[in-house]
Parts: structure tokens; sequence; C-alpha cells
């Protein structure tokens, strides 16, 4: 008996696991963030999510022969989640060739990128290799297409994965959530060989430890991403992440976004005026400190291209407060006093800085 299951027996795995999570809680209480009790019971919340996550990402991973795209766990959040995507996710390795067979549906923007994004080893994180979106994809008449993911090249529809490739991660956008179907995806490893062995008492540990380090990981790199914000604009204004730095952190090659950090009073409202460019898709959104989006299904705390009303010139006014003042597309902070916010502007010809300027809740100004 090896040293690994004598100490699965003796229940000392367990225990160095519940050890090892105690670490994932000294985040919620960071002197640069300075958490509410709001804040801190979303906070709790969201490692409980990132640890269910964790779980189901090194726990359930049938490796990287046998993979299966899986969808997030219900409510997890992370990192100022599109709440209009959908995403999907399958384990892989660079040692291996992959078929990808899908109907591309009515999803209005689809995307497939080879990425190294493992948060349990968040030093390590190195962004993205190949992109593949819907538009450059080769599709019947059925709707139906083939990718095959290698690190040699491929002709037809081929992903380009890196020597350090992780992950395929499919993003599926919906303009409207309520008419448009997503893709239906299937991924294999074309070179295995054999059935998937039974789970190895030996691997239990690291499936634990590597779930406990997710949420550790993927908690402190957010957090850090936040704090950083002040760094380049103000208090209820935006920046836009140079291309870099957006690719390291596995971003959408076709997709800008620019990020904020908002702060209002209960009669306050930030007015934010779009220019908008010629592009596929927009959208705002706010998210809370730990940037997760805003509760979406119940409350209007996003708005997208499909949805917003604009002005005669294209234009377009979001108003974030606490209570529709009847003027402009209203985002509800959901009871919140402060978070982190974005514009996505996907295929653009251009990315205008949002203009944005706090004022009196009962005061927002016309449309005109």
């Amino acid at each position: 008996m090896n040293e690994a299951t004598k100490k699965l027996q003796s229940g000392e795995t367990w225990d160095e696991f519940c050890e090892l999570l105690k670490k994932a809680g000294e985040i919620l209480h960071r002197e640069d963030i300075a958490a509410t009790p709001l804040e801190l019971a979303e906070g709790h919340r969201y490692l409980g999510r990132l640890l269910r996550a964790g779980l189901m990402a090194f726990g359930e991973r049938t490796g990287a022969t046998f993979p299966v795209f899986r969808s997030m766990p219900d409510g997890v959040k992370m990192g100022l989640d599109n709440p209009d995507n959908y995403y999907v996710s399958a384990t892989v390795s660079p040692q291996h060739t992959y078929r990808i067979r899908g109907r591309r549906g009515s999803i209005h923007y689809l995307s497939l990128a080879a990425q190294n994004q493992n948060f349990a080893a968040r030093k390590s994180i190195s962004g993205g290799a190949g992109h593949l979106n819907g538009s450059e994809l080769d599709v019947d008449s059925q709707g139906c297409f083939e990718v095959v993911a290698s690190t040699r090249e491929h002709s037809g529809n081929w992903l380009r994965m890196a020597e350090d490739t992780s992950q395929i991660l499919v993003r599926q956008t919906f303009l409207d959530r309520s008419v448009e179907q997503p893709a239906d995806l299937q991924i294999e490893c074309v070179d295995s060989e054999g059935v998937l062995p039974p789970l190895a008492p030996e691997a239990v540990a690291g499936q634990l430890m590597g779930g406990a380090m997710y949420a550790i990981g993927c908690a402190q790199w957010f957090a850090d991403w936040v704090v950083d914000f002040d760094n380049h604009a103000a208090v209820n204004h935006f920046h836009l992440p140079d291309e870099e730095q957006h690719r390291k952190v596995g971003g959408d090659p076709n997709i800008r976004i620019w990020l904020g950090r908002w702060q209002l009073a209960a009669d306050e409202a930030l007015v934010i005026d779009l220019k908008l460019p010629q592009c596929d898709y927009w959208n705002f959104q706010l998210g809370n400190v730990w940037a997760e989006s805003l509760e979406y299904r119940f409350r209007r705390t996003h708005v997208n291209s499909g949805q917003a009303v604009a002005r005669d010139d294209g234009s377009v006014r979001l108003v974030v407060g606490a209570r529709d003042p009847g003027r402009g597309n209203w985002i509800d902070t959901a009871g919140h006093e402060r978070g982190t916010m974005c514009v996505r502007w996907v295929r653009a010809d251009s990315h205008p800085e949002p203009n944005c300027r706090v004022v009196a809740l009962g005061e927002v100004p016309d449309l005109v």
C-alpha cells in the first residue's frame, strides 16, 4: 500500500484538505478591499461557489484522453462573468489531437479558445493560444461542423493549441435567451485507446487539493485584478486594458472590455453615455467587489445591444442607480453601494471610451 492510500484510509487526506481550505478565508478580510457585511456575506458564498467549481473540475475530471465539455456549476461566477454567456470547457493536453463536432444553433456569438488557465496554479497562467469564432467556421447546410484542436496545423476548421494548453473553453453569447439555441458540442481525443479506468485511491488527495487550490487561486487572482483597477481609472470611470493583458488572462481577441469600479450613495446615479461602434454585440453590466455579476435573473443589472433603447443618433444612455429614474436605460444596483462594472465590445471597429458622470438620482438629464 502506497503512502497516499494510507493517508486516505487514516483520514489524514481529508484533514489536510480542510486545513488548506482555511487559507481561502484570508481573502475575505483583505485590507485593500475592506468588505462590508453584505460583501462579506457574498464573499463567503463566492468561496463556496469557487470550491464547488474546483471540486467539479478536479474531482470529476475524466482526463485529457477522455474529455467532456462541462458547464460551470449553477451559480458559479467569477471575473465579471458575462450574464449573456453560456460557458463550457474540456480538459485537454497538447500531446493529443482532438475532434470537436457540433451543430451551430442560433446563438448570437460562438467562440472556441485553447487556453492555459488553471487557477490552482495561478502563477503559471499564460492566457490563450488559438481562437475560432462562429463566423470563421466552415459549416454545412445543416449547421454542422467539425474542428480539429492540436499543436500541429490541420486544414479546415483548426484550433491551434500551444505547448501549455490545458483546456478548451467555449463562449456562447445570447442576444435574446428566449429565442436563441446554443450550439450542441461534443469532443473526443482521436488518439486515445482503451476505456476510462476506475478512480485510483492515490489520485484523491490531488483532486481534493486541486479543488481547494482552485478556489484559493481564483479568489486571490481576481481580488488582485479588481484592486488594480484603481491604478488605472478613478471610481465611477473606466479603463481599457491593453491587448496583451487581455490575452494573458485568456480573453477572446475579438472582445475588448472597458473595466471600472463604481460607488454611489442611495440618492446618486451614474450616467454613462455610449457612442456605439459598428460591432456584432455589446453589453454593460454591474458586478460586486468580488467581480461576480450581480443577480441578473431577477433584477435588471445588465443590458445588451439587443435590449437597450438608443437615441436617434444611435448612441445610448445608461443610468446606474438604486431606483429607476424613468430616463435612459436603468441598471439596478441591487442593494449594493459599490462594485465593479464593464462595457464589452465584440468584433467592433473601434472601442470608444464610455463617458461617465455622477448626478443626483432625481436630476438625471433627459436623453436629448
